[in-house]
């Protein structure tokens, strides 16, 4: 009896030294990751809903439009970036991109007239939309072309426009004039609870220097991970001995009946959140792909133009959306005909973020795509496009498996990536490198291997608890 009890005294000493005051230690990191991370689901929930969710795109009849080469020539723009097709008031533009320059050139498609100040009204016409405030006055507009305290990095593209509305909340809409695609909205309610998950979550008071960021953080999972170890050890080495220690219905015996569940779900979580803190970490001093365009010599010519008409021969030359891009030597086509309207224009923007409308998120349609070349203008299949592309940005990959289109988001490539509809390159690389490109635009959405994607689904169902077939809610 003896025995037993100084051995009872020495766990008691040892283990439960340990627990008690790492737990305490501990406990500061635990408070802040739950409080932050409780607000997170509020967060979700009570972020302003967009009155819409697809692009405002309507119908355009190029066999009646002005030439684009006309247009190029008469506006004496030799180089440009990045052509779309925009409604603004009823009509449509052709929005040009020109190199070093942050505001895009607007001209009209029926009559070939160039509109001034066009690009700041765009953004508010877009906000406008999006939010439903037709009457509502605008008390800013300005162009953001780097994250910011109200639009993170999470947010992912840039350029973007922000429209902020005379309203108690202050709701401010972000808008991508390009693809005239909402970006976000942010209210003062959600800025305030984002500050708080960046501040309590992420621990952006530290952001500056984030070496001290990652070791901190790292720190403290560890002391967490560490009380969690040493709780569970108590709680099976004193197990014989509990009955008799403890009065049934005490603060003791509540805390060891719940502190066992509690400290799996430490382990479960607190694991889940490493890996993820030095994964994240990892991906951000991962070397970028550039997918940046040279300015690109206006090799839109009659022919070409001609040759795009006799192309969409099947849908009478009407279309939703036209996106033109490339270098000189290649001008990369991308056409959504009229139809194709009911296949859907992307609801990638936002959608998918919001539990009122993730139920009837429609897949995007499949663009068609061309390239103009030396004179020579043909469609590409998606198989035929990614050389190419590849080629004019002198970038090399493994040997390509497969190349297949991807109009939702599902699995690795979830909302948080916000372009639809992408194609996605898998190569056969040691670690399973996969690329998901924007066609309408040329840029990388996202680039995954292995690693990123089992991190990616421990974190979505183990920390998150993002399970398909349970609701949100609960």
């Amino acid at each position: 009896m003896n025995t037993h009890i100084m051995n009872t005294q020495r766990i008691k000493q040892s283990w439960l030294y340990w627990h008690r005051y790492i737990g305490f230690i501990a406990c500061i990191g635990m408070v802040m990751w739950g409080l932050s991370g409780a607000s997170h689901p509020l967060m979700t929930r009570l972020q302003p809903v967009p009155k819409q969710f697809v692009p405002p795109l309507q119908s355009v009849d190029l066999h009646h439009a002005q030439p684009l080469p006309q247009v190029l020539q008469a506006q004496g723009i030799k180089q440009f970036t990045h052509i779309s097709l925009v409604q603004l008031a009823g009509q449509a533009y052709y929005r040009i991109g020109l190199p070093h320059a942050s505001l895009a050139h607007y001209v009209s498609v029926q009559d070939g007239k160039a509109r001034f100040a066009a690009e700041a009204a765009h953004a508010v016409a877009l906000a406008r939309y999006y939010t439903g405030l037709v009457d509502t006055p605008v008390t800013s507009v300005r162009q953001v072309t780097h994250f910011e305290q109200d639009y993170h990095l999470v947010n992912r593209i840039l350029p973007v426009w922000r429209v902020a509305f005379a309203r108690e909340d202050g709701l401010r809409a972000y808008v991508d004039t390009e693809q005239s695609r909402l970006a976000t909205l942010v209210d003062d309610r959600r800025a305030w609870l984002t500050q708080l998950f960046q501040w309590g979550h992420n621990w952006s008071f530290l952001a500056s220097h984030t070496r001290l960021q990652l070791a901190v953080a790292t720190l403290a999972l560890s002391l967490v991970l560490a009380s969690a170890l040493t709780g569970i050890v108590l709680y099976i080495k004193l197990r014989k001995t509990a009955p008799y220690r403890l009065q049934r219905g005490s603060l003791r015996w509540w805390h060891r009946q719940a502190g066992v569940w509690v400290s799996l779900l430490l382990l479960l979580l607190a694991s889940s959140g490493m890996w993820h803190l030095w994964q994240s970490d990892a991906q951000q001093r991962r070397p970028s792909i550039n997918t940046h365009f040279a300015s690109t010599s206006t090799s839109v010519d009659a022919t070409t133009w001609a040759q795009l008409l006799t192309a969409l021969s099947t849908s009478e030359g009407q279309l939703l959306k036209l996106d033109v891009y490339g270098t000189a030597d290649h001008l990369f086509w991308q056409v959504i005909p009229t139809v194709n309207a009911q296949a859907a224009l992307p609801q990638a923007q936002v959608a998918a973020t919001h539990v009122h409308a993730s139920a009837t998120a429609q897949s995007a349609a499949m663009p068609q795509l061309w390239v103009s070349h030396a004179g020579q203008f043909q469609a590409l299949a998606p198989a035929n496009f990614i050389p190419i592309w590849l080629s004019q940005l002198s970038l090399t990959l493994a040997p390509i498996q497969s190349i297949q289109w991807v109009t939702r988001f599902a699995n690795e490539y979830g909302f948080i990536f916000k372009r639809l509809p992408v194609l996605k390159v898998q190569t056969q690389s040691p670690d399973h490198l996969r690329l998901y490109i924007e066609p309408a635009t040329g840029a990388v959405a996202a680039t995954i291997n292995d690693g990123d994607g089992l991190e990616g689904f421990i974190f979505a169902y183990l920390h998150k608890w993002s399970m398909q077939w349970l609701s949100k809610s609960w």
